[in-house]
């Protein structure tokens, strides 16, 4: 559960992008001053391309899941070739580990949203951002929890992630509780109980679909009654200013 004052530690999901050491700058002197744009243009054309793959793999990972995506089906939404995806990429796999990488790092960065008050107006805000990012990437956030079943390099980031936000759960907890704003409680299993809580709601609701009742669930209403929820389990006071 997001919590404004919790500092972002992600881990470093992504690959580095291109070194800029071997871009020519662009005061470059007569015989260089040609090549530079060229050698801009061919970069920029490349980042570009690479792009074009990344958000056509999305779209099939969030379609057909992580098994049944191929190479075909990614390069079927670019119009270029198999020759030219694996000229950035070594198979699906290695594209998939690049485009959890930005997914981890928007959960991992709702813990930190800085929006309100009061403990209570910050929890939900980071709820809500929380409950978002389930709802904007479901598909993809299906196709990691199918991953992680199957393949152990996947499994393992999906548990970093896990636990780097359950631990800013509970150093905010600590720190709350040092400061004489929660009930008596132990930070860990609190941690872990509200932690879980959203997002077991997150993935239940807006992955999955759940909707076991007469009156269908919105976001309002889901993040209003989780943030009532964790602050009545921890706060002395959540409104208090």
């Amino acid at each position: 559960m997001p919590i404004s004052d919790l500092e972002r530690q992600s881990p470093a999901l992504e690959g580095a992008p291109p070194s800029g050491d071997s871009v020519p700058v662009a005061g470059a002197t007569a015989a260089g001053g040609e090549r530079a744009p060229l050698l801009r243009r061919t970069r920029n054309s490349a980042e570009a391309t690479e792009q074009m793959f990344l958000a056509a793999a999305r779209n099939a990972f969030s379609a057909k899941g992580y098994s049944r995506t191929t190479v075909q089906d990614i390069v079927a939404g670019t119009g270029l070739s198999r020759a030219a995806f694996y000229q950035y990429f070594r198979g699906t796999h290695d594209v998939f580990l690049q485009i959890i990488g930005a997914v981890v790092d928007e959960v991992l960065a709702s813990s930190r949203v800085r929006s309100g008050t009061t403990l209570r107006e910050r929890v939900h805000a980071g709820n809500r951002r929380y409950l978002e990012i389930f709802m904007a990437n479901r598909g993809l956030i299906r196709a990691i929890a199918e991953a992680a079943y199957v393949n152990p390099e996947i499994a393992g980031i999906r548990s970093r992630m896990r636990r780097a936000y359950l631990r800013r759960v509970r150093d905010h907890l600590e720190r709350q509780r040092s400061h004489g704003r929660c009930h008596p409680i132990d930070p860990d299993a609190a941690a872990l109980s509200l932690g879980l809580m959203v997002e077991g709601a997150a993935h239940s609701w807006a992955v999955a679909g759940l909707e076991p009742f007469e009156r269908p669930l919105d976001l309002d209403r889901l993040c209003t009654q989780v943030t009532e929820i964790w602050c009545r389990a921890v706060y002395l006071d959540p409104d208090a200013r």
